[in-house]
């Protein structure tokens, strides 16, 4: 399984956000894309959350290079 561990935000200045630094004082725990598809277009949107799943920041339509990493997931977990 992937997981996003590093979002970088292409603009002036560039800002780049990664799983396990800090941020505004808050620690960045997970990473979400939960952009959408649609029949003409495509919105990007990008969930940068902290420890209790509050927001940090919301990176919609900019222009990202995305760093992935590959985790290993216990099948025989219930």
């Amino acid at each position: 399984m992937q997981i996003i561990q590093r979002l970088t935000v292409v603009s002036n200045p560039t800002r780049v956000f990664e799983v396990g630094t800090e941020h505004d004082g808050c620690e960045v725990i997970e990473i979400r894309q939960v952009g959408a598809n649609y029949e003409d277009h495509v919105h990007s949107e990008f969930h940068v959350e902290d420890e209790n799943g509050d927001l940090i920041a919301s990176v919609e339509n900019a222009p990202v290079i995305v760093d992935y990493k590959q985790i290993a997931v216990d099948d025989n977990e219930e």
